[in-house]
């Protein structure tokens, strides 16, 4: 069964233009639920799932994924990923440098992580990689202010989870990113459609989120007769 499809309205130009009526507009659950969290004065966000953060993780950790001295993860100069990230030995190979970043990551200020994040896109941007999807975000200034709302002891957190269990833990990752640029706040917001209801990785990383201080909440959508919305 595919994903279900809600038809809404477009009020159309803020500034009243000439026509009045508002169009008609066939969207994604998710799509309604961004437009949704707009109306309540999240400026930004972005449906990207687990791409989201494995791009702030591959960005954040693009080093140590591709560090030198790790015998045979790398057979060949175009290796988007060392062999052993979807194993328990990505984690072990590289333990000491894994938990010295998480340690700078958790102390990091906002400043130095616009700083290590410009430095990696700038350096890399368009290679390919198996974690980085460079157009998860509309720009690199984008991907700082929300590195900047999430803050350090957030990411270190993330990324440590990751690191540990890439392979089990990419999954489940809530829907949607919404935030403030004004005062920083974020929500992650998992979206339910008619008939949906939650998985179990997505109900563990849901209480992870919130242990690490992260304001989650759970958006069901429910069609309301045929050309109308109602979410909670």
């Amino acid at each position: 069964m595919g994903k279900s499809v809600f038809i809404t309205e477009d009020p159309g130009p803020e500034d009243g233009g000439k026509d009045p009526e508002p169009s008609v507009v066939v969207c994604s659950v998710e799509q309604l639920a961004l437009a949704h969290y707009k109306q309540k004065g999240f400026d930004q966000g972005i449906h990207g799932e687990g791409s989201t953060f494995s791009t702030l993780y591959g960005l954040l950790m693009w080093d140590i994924l591709f560090m030198d001295g790790i015998p045979d993860v790398f057979r060949n100069p175009y290796q988007s990923y060392p062999l052993d990230l979807y194993t328990d030995s990505f984690y072990e190979n590289r333990k000491e440098a894994i938990e010295a970043r998480l340690q700078l990551l958790h102390a990091a200020s906002a400043e130095t992580l616009r700083e290590w994040i410009s430095d990696v896109w700038n350096a890399q941007k368009g290679k390919a990689t198996a974690l980085v999807s460079w157009d998860r975000f509309s720009s690199l200034e984008q991907a700082q202010n929300l590195a900047c709302c999430f803050g350090g002891p957030f990411l270190s957190g993330v990324c440590q989870r990751l690191s540990r269990d890439l392979r089990h833990c990419r999954g489940g990752l809530p829907d949607l990113v919404v935030w403030r640029t004004e005062d920083c706040q974020f929500k992650l917001v998992e979206v339910k459609g008619p008939n949906d209801r939650l998985s179990p990785k997505q109900m563990l990383w849901l209480a992870e989120l919130q242990r690490l201080g992260a304001a989650v909440e759970v958006c069901h959508v429910a069609a309301v007769g045929s050309k109308s919305e109602h979410l909670s």
